[in-house]
């Protein structure tokens, strides 16, 4: 502690701020090496990594209790989950690097074996007719090789047919920019379990107006890699388990990733109604590998709905 030859309290708190911050600075870098010594333990330990991912979805995060004042139990709870987002997304970037240095982890290790049409059904597109989104058709066709378009008379009918594999594609308006998010249709596609596998604009008669329409299949096709600036990830999360929304999107915030939208709905299931958060993130220059290992590990209750290219007139992706 300095010593100062005549007394100024402004100078004393100022010294003890940085002389905290030192300290503070000191210990971040101690935390940081275990944090790195405790991923190289992880990749190290004599597992595949495709092993490894697998057993994330059954870790559960620590739970902490606090014996503080009730006035600052609140405060001290946030601090500490912000401290512990900090750790875990730290934690799954070493891990990660080590993976990547060790060629072990592609972009298809986090998400479910996608299925495979039929015959009958491969490149089959089908959707209800009308103008908006006959258009919408002919941006989606242009990336799906061999695309053929099926018409039916209701939402319904379209995700019915994906969801029992007589098409691998349906195509529904998600949301426009007079309403936002269409509520009907992502009831739909929660009803249907349906995935999103791109997303169009299509502007409307109204004059800067335009509709947004999804190409929708049973499960997930992650790209072959994440370095896309136009490349999007969307998940729900439960309003209730731990981590909350707020850590989720911290997680995201530390990863590089950019909220786009954040909706609160009720999810419909057999037994109840669930509220949960629909999250949409643009991956520009982020990191979302890192980030969806902070989901496997750390919130594996959050379910990935979309993880895709947004087409427009001028681009060919594939699908």
């Amino acid at each position: 502690m300095e010593e100062f030859r005549s007394y100024s309290p402004e100078d004393v708190i100022s010294v003890n701020l940085r002389e905290t911050a030192e300290r503070m600075s000191l210990m971040r870098e101690q935390e940081m090496a275990h944090l790195c010594e405790q991923a190289a333990q992880i990749v190290t330990d004599g597992s595949h990594s495709s092993d490894f991912i697998a057993s994330l979805r059954d870790h559960r995060p620590p739970q902490f209790s606090f014996d503080a004042l009730p006035q600052n139990a609140e405060m001290l709870q946030k601090a500490t989950e912000v401290q512990s987002v900090w750790q875990s997304i730290v934690l799954c970037r070493e891990i990660r690097r080590r993976l990547e240095s060790e060629n072990a982890l592609h972009p298809t290790l986090f998400f479910p074996e996608p299925d495979t049409p039929s015959e009958m059904a491969r490149g089959r597109v089908i959707y209800q007719r009308n103008s908006y989104a006959d258009s919408a058709y002919l941006l989606f066709a242009r990336q799906i090789p061999s695309a053929r378009a099926l018409y039916t008379h209701s939402f319904s009918g379209v995700c019915e047919e994906v969801y029992r594999g007589n098409c691998e594609f349906c195509i529904l308006p998600l949301e426009n920019s007079t309403e936002g998010l269409l509520n009907s249709f992502a009831r739909l596609i929660d009803r249907y379990e349906l995935k999103i596998a791109a997303t169009c604009d299509v502007p409307t008669t109204d004059s800067g107006r335009v509709t947004r329409f999804a190409l929708l299949r049973r499960n997930l096709i992650p790209p072959a890699s994440f370095d896309a600036e136009d490349l999007f990830f969307e998940f729900t999360a439960p309003l209730t388990p731990s981590p909350g929304v707020a850590a989720l999107l911290g997680a995201a915030e530390c990863c590089g990733l950019s909220l786009c939208r954040i909706d609160s709905r009720l999810r419909q299931s057999e037994e109840k109604s669930d509220p949960i958060a629909h999250v949409v993130l643009q991956v520009g220059a982020g990191d979302l590998s890192s980030f969806l290992l902070y989901l496997a590990m750390e919130a594996p209750h959050c379910d990935r709905v979309g993880i895709y290219f947004h087409i427009n007139e001028h681009q060919q992706k594939g699908i």
